[in-house]
């Protein structure tokens, strides 16, 4: 499966930062698993690459922090500023290496077994690993609903950027996680048969990289550059100076009344991928004036900016003749909606009403009122 996985990755043609996390991390996961395999079925003498195998799980928790990292922080991602996140596999598996003739060390049944003298950072491995595969998941759920927030300030749509699959697994890994934990404990007190629950913690572990593996395949990029990237130095420089500078009344005045003009006249809500860079661009305006223009001014975030003109252009298009054959869902799309579900739930935050039951409540419109209204 993840062999399968880590193909699809390979032959994907545009790749990200976070397509080689994935794929890193998808390898890491795998060589996890075969550890378990091996040392189960074919135990081996070479210490060092049974140790190697069995402190992997101190790889794995961090590779899933940073392919989040790279989704949600691409502009600030660089793994060379993360490399410190390796340093408490270095650690164990130097300390385990240097210290392993005069304590016994070893792998026995998928865990590392050594004589009660040995060094307390050698024989706390097991919490220390429990510690870790607790830790990165949760700053990586941190990161998400983090984000979950931070792109109503910068999209006009959720959908394939709202990263809902990837909080949800992460949040079930860690269900699992424990959940493997007590099954294992149990084996080891001989409750259930050790071999058992390996396999059933194996078993979850294949249903785990298959999801992340399924998903992440068709993540697509979530913040670009596309504007900003023509852009000399000196003008980038320019924009990051004013780039937390206050609007004054005049001139927050001003860029309203442009915005306004603006959304009137282009409609540039009818594009379903619209963003706050797109938006500022094209009103000549920094990120940071119009966000502040739509957080101070207007009081809302930029995701409900635009789709208030959405919905208010679905009801104008509503009773014209030449949508008369439209489906509720075909006119949303023709007004920049992405999908029925998001129309749906959007429309009725706006009006407080379903579309269905705001067409109806057009229908039963008296004849003479609908007239009077035309």
């Amino acid at each position: 499966m993840a062999g399968f996985l880590t193909l699809l990755l390979t032959v994907k043609k545009e790749r990200e930062a976070y397509d080689y996390i994935l794929l890193s991390y998808l390898l890491i996961s795998t060589f996890n698993l075969l550890f378990f395999y091996n040392d189960f079925n074919y135990p081996t003498n070479y210490l060092e690459l049974e140790l190697a195998g069995a402190l992997l799980p101190f790889l794995v928790a961090p590779f899933l922090y940073f392919y989040v990292c790279a989704l949600v922080l691409p502009r600030r991602f660089e793994l060379k500023r993360y490399l410190y996140h390796f340093i408490p596999f270095i650690f164990m598996y130097g300390s385990m290496l240097y210290f392993g003739a005069e304590v016994n060390v070893r792998t026995e049944d998928g865990f590392i077994q050594m004589d009660p003298g040995a060094p307390w950072q050698m024989r706390w491995y097991g919490m220390l690993l429990a510690g870790s595969s607790f830790l990165y998941p949760a700053l990586s759920l941190y990161l998400l609903f983090r984000h979950k927030n931070r792109i109503k300030n910068e999209f006009s749509y959720l959908e394939k950027i709202n990263l809902n699959w990837l909080r949800y697994w992460i949040i079930l890994s860690m269900i699992g996680f424990w959940f493997s934990f007590i099954i294992i404990w149990a084996g080891s007190f001989q409750w259930v048969e050790f071999l058992t629950s390996f396999k059933a913690t194996a078993f979850a572990q294949v249903v785990n990289i298959a999801v992340i593996g399924f998903y992440g395949v068709k993540q697509s990029v979530i913040f670009t550059n596309p504007q900003n990237g023509n852009l000399t130095k000196p003008d980038r420089a320019k924009m990051e100076r004013y780039s937390s500078s206050k609007l004054d009344p005049d001139e927050a005045s001003t860029l309203l009344n442009r915005l306004k003009t603006h959304m009137t006249e282009e409609k540039p809500y009818l594009d379903s991928q619209l963003s706050l860079e797109t938006l500022a661009y094209q009103t000549g305006m920094t990120k940071h004036d119009l966000s502040q223009l739509i957080n101070d001014q207007l009081s809302t975030n930029f995701f409900g900016f635009v789709n208030e003109y959405r919905v208010k252009a679905f009801k104008e298009r509503l009773p014209e003749p030449q949508f008369e054959h439209y489906t509720l869902l075909g006119i949303a799309l023709e007004t920049g909606f992405n999908s029925k579900s998001s129309f749906n739930s959007i429309f009725k935050k706006v009006e407080g009403m379903t579309p269905s039951q705001y067409k109806k409540s057009l229908q039963d419109l008296p004849v003479s009122s609908s007239i009077s209204k035309a």
